[in-house]
C-alpha cells in the first residue's frame, strides 16, 4: 500500500523517512515515497497548486465557503483501505476540505463559513478550480395589503413573457409580491436575480396583514452589504405589500420556511343567498372543532392532485349581520380552503357554512390576520446564539 502524504495523513499514516545529508552535511529526515498512491493515484498532490490559484481567484479578507468533488474511484480505494486503518482515521474529503479551508484563511486573511461570500470548487476529476459568489438568503414577513398581487411572478402562458395582446403587453398576468420585494433587494446586491421562497400563500384576490415569513434568495449578488431597514422602506413606498423583521439568514432557512405549516386566521367578508341573523351565525359557530373533508377545489384542479383533505376548524364565529352579508372569523389548520368552507364548491367541501344554512354563500373579501409561527421565532433566536 503506498499512499502520497495528503492520503497517509487522512488516515493518520506517518510516511516512511529516511536519513539523508543536505547540501551543508547535515542529516536528515525526509519521506520516502515512490509512488503512485493507492487512494487518488497522485491526483491529491495537485491541492497545493490548486488553492494558490484558488487565492488568485479570492480578494483579501471576506469569508469563503469550499466544496471538493473528489472521484468516485477514490472513495472506492479508500473504502478498502479504510478496512485495514481504522485508528485516526478520516476520509479524504473531510481531511482535504479542513487542509484547504485553514490554508486560504491562512493565505487570504479571510474567514472560512458554511455560507461565505464566495463558494470555491476543487474539482479533483479535472484538476481545475473555480470561484462563484454564493447566493445571500433573506429572511423576513411581508404584509401584502393589496388585492390583485400575486405572491410569485406569474408570466402570461400565451406569450411566455414576451408581452401580448391578452397581458396587454406587460408579459404577465399579475404583478406579484416576490417582484414588490425582490427588486429592491436585486438593485441593492447588484445581483443577477432572486427568489422569494414562503411559508404557504393566499389567493390573488386575498390580503396578508398577519405577515407571512419568507426566505428571499438573492443569485449572484455582488454586494452582500446593504441597509436592511433602507430596502424595507422602500418596498413600503408603494402601499400594496410592506415587510419587517429582515435579516440575513443561513442557506438552511430556506427549507424551515418552506416546509413549515402554521395555524391562520382569516376574517372573510360573505353575502349569502337570503338574509342572515344572529341565528345562522349560532349554526356557523356550530362548526367550531369540526373536521372538514375537503375534495381539491374546482379552482384550483388544474393544478394540484385531485385528493380529499382532511381540515379541522379550530374556532370560527359570525357578526356584523347586515341583510345578506356577515363577517366570519375562522381559525384552521394550515391548507384549509377557506373560501370552499363558506361555499361548500358544489359539494366538495363538507361540511360547509353554505350547506348548514341551506343557501349559497360567497366569499366576497378574504383576508389573513393571524398565523401562529411563534416556531420561526424560536429558530431566529437560536440562529442569534450560534
Amino acid at each position: 500500500m503506498k499512499l502520497c502524504g495528503f492520503c497517509s495523513a487522512s488516515k493518520g499514516i506517518a510516511p516512511l523517512h529516511a536519513r539523508v545529508l543536505d547540501k551543508d552535511g547535515i542529516e536528515k529526515c525526509v519521506p520516502i515515497y515512490d509512488g503512485p498512491c493507492s487512494i487518488c493515484n497522485d491526483k491529491a498532490l495537485e491541492t497545493t497548486r490548486m488553492i494558490d490559484d484558488a487565492c488568485k481567484m479570492l480578494p483579501d479578507g471576506g469569508t469563503f465557503s469550499i466544496s471538493t468533488i473528489i472521484p468516485s474511484d477514490w472513495l472506492i480505494r479508500e473504502e478498502e483501505i479504510w478496512d485495514r486503518v481504522l485508528a485516526n482515521s478520516q476520509s479524504i474529503k473531510n481531511y482535504l476540505n479542513h487542509h484547504i479551508s485553514n490554508m486560504i484563511e491562512k493565505g487570504k486573511n479571510a474567514c472560512y463559513v458554511s455560507d461565505g461570500d464566495y463558494r470555491v470548487i476543487f474539482d479533483y476529476a479535472s484538476g481545475k478550480v473555480e470561484s462563484t459568489r454564493n447566493e445571500l438568503f433573506v429572511f423576513g414577513r411581508y404584509k401584502k395589503l393589496s388585492q390583485g398581487l400575486s405572491q410569485s411572478r406569474w408570466r402570461c402562458t400565451r406569450c411566455e413573457g414576451k408581452g401580448c395582446q391578452e397581458c396587454q403587453g406587460k408579459g404577465k398576468l399579475y404583478v406579484s409580491v416576490e417582484e414588490k420585494v425582490g427588486e429592491p433587494f436585486k438593485k441593492a446586491a447588484l445581483a443577477d436575480d432572486y427568489v422569494m421562497h414562503a411559508s404557504g400563500r393566499e389567493d390573488v384576490d386575498a390580503t396578508n396583514t398577519a405577515g407571512r415569513a419568507f426566505v428571499m434568495e438573492i443569485k449572484n449578488p455582488k454586494n452582500r452589504r446593504f441597509d436592511l431597514a433602507l430596502i424595507a422602506s422602500e418596498i413600503a413606498q408603494s402601499g400594496e405589500v410592506s415587510v419587517d423583521d429582515l435579516r440575513i439568514v443561513p442557506r438552511t432557512f430556506l427549507e424551515l420556511v418552506t416546509e413549515s405549516h402554521f395555524d391562520k386566521t382569516y376574517d372573510a367578508y360573505v353575502e349569502f343567498g337570503r338574509e342572515v341573523s344572529a341565528t345562522d351565525g349560532e349554526k356557523i359557530a356550530s362548526l367550531e372543532g369540526k373536521t372538514l373533508l375537503q375534495q381539491t377545489p374546482k379552482r384550483v384542479a388544474h393544478r394540484r392532485a385531485n385528493l380529499v383533505r382532511h381540515r379541522k376548524i379550530k374556532e370560527i364565529n359570525a357578526s356584523g349581520f347586515t341583510g345578506k352579508h356577515c363577517n366570519i372569523s375562522v381559525k384552521a389548520e394550515a391548507g384549509t380552503y377557506i373560501k370552499e368552507l363558506i361555499s361548500g364548491d358544489g359539494g366538495r367541501t363538507k361540511p360547509s357554512i353554505s350547506e348548514l344554512l341551506g343557501t349559497t354563500a360567497v366569499c366576497k373579501k378574504l383576508e389573513v390576520t393571524e398565523i401562529d409561527d411563534g416556531y420561526m421565532e424560536f429558530c431566529l433566536e437560536k440562529m442569534k446564539k450560534i
